[in-house]
Formats: structure tokens, sequence, C-alpha cells
């Protein structure tokens, strides 16, 4: 689930869900106390974001994780991390999470009950388009579509306590709740690869709107290097989370624009 942002807790009313579904289409829990006390018999799903800064137990579970992670891999994962959050979720029996992606990679561990969750690969174009991505990058978190025609190409993972399953940067997915109330948590986490991947794919989309035909990522890295830091310029250098990947660009790009239009008019005046 997307995660990253400043943290919190929030809750969504998943009646009658279905992949194809936005979170934006999903309304919103107003009391989730409420909804927490009756998520065995509701179809609520309730996150906890930032976990780890509410409690230092969560800290020290949250950087163990991490840990162990970099250990298995043989790789140097936290001092790779520019960034990290642990989010607490739960879901009650049989809803159903909707398709989307994050930038953030994440390890997704299952502490009670049972889901099924579908993968897909982020690298598939015909799954996850560079328009899609660039519309990500650009604020739209709701970009990447689902296409029931395309579900044979997921892979499948059943989620029981225990287990846990690694999803990469940008990877669409899917989860379906079983019978019972599922308790599970994620730890996401970014790289400094993926930010200058992320600054690429908005210099992009800002070059299709005056017209260029930029080149996806890792076609030139030239290229690469010249649009991240040309977007680097007029970001935040360290973002401390997803917003802050997202829109602080956006937002500084659009601030130019609306500033150089004011002086125009200032000067036909």
């Amino acid at each position: 689930m997307a995660s990253g942002q400043r943290g919190g807790l929030a809750g969504w009313d998943a009646v009658q869900p279905s992949p194809g579904h936005k979170f934006g289409q999903l309304p919103k829990r107003e009391n989730v106390q409420e909804a927490a006390r009756e998520i065995s018999k509701g179809r609520s799903l309730l996150r906890l974001s930032g976990a780890h800064e509410f409690d230092p137990r969560y800290k020290e579970i949250h950087d163990r994780i991490l840990d162990e992670a970099g250990a298995l891999a043989g790789f140097p994962l936290r001092r790779k991390i520019t960034w990290s959050s642990m989010t607490i979720l739960l879901s009650s029996p049989g809803i159903i999470t909707p398709y989307h992606i994050d930038h953030q990679s994440n390890l997704l561990l299952q502490i009670q009950g049972e889901k099924d969750i579908w993968l897909f690969d982020p690298k598939d174009r015909r799954v996850l388009t560079e328009d899609e991505i660039e519309r990500y990058y650009a604020g739209s978190v709701n970009a990447a579509e689902y296409r029931e025609a395309l579900q044979p190409a997921a892979h499948h993972y059943r989620l029981a306590p225990g287990l846990a399953v690694h999803n990469p940067s940008l990877g669409p997915h899917w989860v379906r709740n079983g019978p019972g109330v599922s308790v599970s948590v994620s730890v996401n986490f970014s790289l400094g690869k993926l930010e200058a991947r992320a600054r690429v794919y908005q210099m992009n989309r800002y070059l299709r709107r005056i017209g260029f035909s930029p080149r996806p990522p890792e076609r030139s890295f030239l290229d690469d290097c010249l649009k991240s830091e040309t977007m680097k310029l007029m970001s935040r250098r360290h973002p401390k989370n997803l917003e802050e990947l997202l829109d602080s660009m956006p937002r500084r790009i659009a601030a130019r624009f609306r500033a150089a239009s004011a002086r125009s008019r200032a000067l036909l005046k």
C-alpha cells in the first residue's frame, strides 16, 4: 500500500471494491477508532503510517527488519536508504486493496490472518506504461490502470503469519484479504538511485508538455544525469517521504511558471 507519507492513522470503507478501483473512489472512514473496533464484521481498510515514529519499540523492529533484509540480500541496504517508513495495515475479512504502484520498495510481513497478493513486473510495459509512470511522478498517485486481460501476467503469493514478500519499486500489485482479520506490517524504503530515476520521469513529463519526445530512463546515461540534476536544482535535495518527492518538484515548477506569467502581464500593462 502506498505509504512513506507523513505518519498518521487513516481508514477507508472498502465496500464491494475491485482491483480496478482507486483509493480515491473508496469512502474515507471518519471515525477510525470505531472502524477498528468493528474490523472483524466491517468492510474497513485501516493504515497507521510512520508507526516507527510513534513508539521506540516499533523503531527497533523497523531497524531490525532492514538490517536482516540487507544481510540476507548481501547488500548494504541501510547505507543506501534515503528514507524509510513502517506502516501497520489492519483489514476486514475479504476486502480488496486496489491495484496501485508505489515509488518505494516494500517488504510486506504477515502477522495475523491470510491474504493473497498479485505482483506484476514493473518493467513489463504492457502492464505499466511510460505514460503512467510519468503521470505518477508528476503527482497523480492513481495513474496506474488495472487491465484485467493482463491478470495472468501477475505472480501470485499467499501470505500467512510468518511469511513475507518483497515488492520492488513501481511494482503494480493488488491484494485480497482472507476470511479473517488481517494484520500486516509494511516496511518501505527509498534509495538514491530510485529518486534519480523519479526525477528523470518528472523532467520527461514537462519536456513532453512543451512538445519534445524525451527518451525513457536508462536509455542514455548522459541524458539521465542531465535531467536528474536539473530537476534536483528545483526540488528538495533530500525528500523525507513520498509526498515531498512527488509534490515538491511540480509545485516549485508551477510556482515559477506563475511568477513568470505574472511578470509578463505586468510588463504588458
